[in-house]
Order: structure tokens, then C-alpha cells, then sequence
């Protein structure tokens, strides 16, 4: 079917970057296939573009793996300092707690008018 590398060769930054880019135009004749601007057959050629990528990705070492191309590389977490809620901008309102309703009042008068049968208001 097809040929086989090895795994060991090296891959040099200009292929990866071009390799990079045709990834990233697949993405998007996938994405384009599903919203009805591509048809089915250009759409697993690039399907098949992004397979290959992942295949080859798969067999490298996980520390040698360059980043996934279109993303931005992982940040490193910082350590958050302080847990407060940060303040508030001028424009934004207070946050107050949402009135209770009293449903004492309503449950009477329904009461009265599911026993009586009349459903008139008075």
C-alpha cells in the first residue's frame, strides 16, 4: 500500500512546518465538508492528510512531540496566590440574593376556587 519510514529519521524544521500548514488546511476542508461547502470526496482526502499526520505523530517519542499545529504551545500553570473574588469593574452591579415569593397567598385563594368549582375571579 504505501511505503514505511522509519521512525528514527530525523524530520527537518521545514518539512514539519510545511507538514504543519497541510494539516491545518485539512482541518479546514473538514470543517468545510460539514457545513455543505465541500464534497465527500474532498473531504476524505483530508481526512486522510490529518490520519497520516496522527499515525506519524503516534510513533514519536512523546518528549521529541512538537506541539499540535494551530494551537498554542501549553502554558506552564502558575500558582494562583490569592483565592479572592476579584473586584469589581465600575459598570458591574452588585450581586444581591433573589427575593423569596410568597406562595402563602396564592395557595388560599386556589384552594377556595378548586372547592367551590366556580373559576371566575372575584
Amino acid at each position: 500500500m504505501g511505503q514505511r519510514k522509519s521512525a528514527a529519521s530525523p524530520v527537518r524544521a521545514a518539512d514539519q512546518a510545511m507538514r504543519d500548514q497541510e494539516v491545518l488546511r485539512a482541518n479546514k476542508e473538514l470543517a468545510a465538508y460539514f457545513k455543505g461547502r465541500r464534497t465527500e470526496r474532498e473531504a476524505r482526502a483530508a481526512l486522510k492528510t490529518i490520519k497520516a499526520f496522527l499515525r506519524d505523530r503516534e510513533r514519536r517519542d512523546p518528549s521529541s512531540r512538537p506541539p499540535l499545529p494551530g494551537g498554542e504551545a501549553a502554558r506552564p500553570v502558575t500558582e494562583v496566590t490569592s483565592r479572592r473574588r476579584p473586584r469589581r469593574t465600575p459598570h458591574e452591579r452588585p450581586r444581591r440574593k433573589p427575593r423569596e415569593q410568597s406562595h402563602e397567598r396564592a395557595i388560599p385563594e386556589q384552594a377556595e376556587l378548586s372547592e367551590s368549582g366556580d373559576h371566575t375571579p372575584q
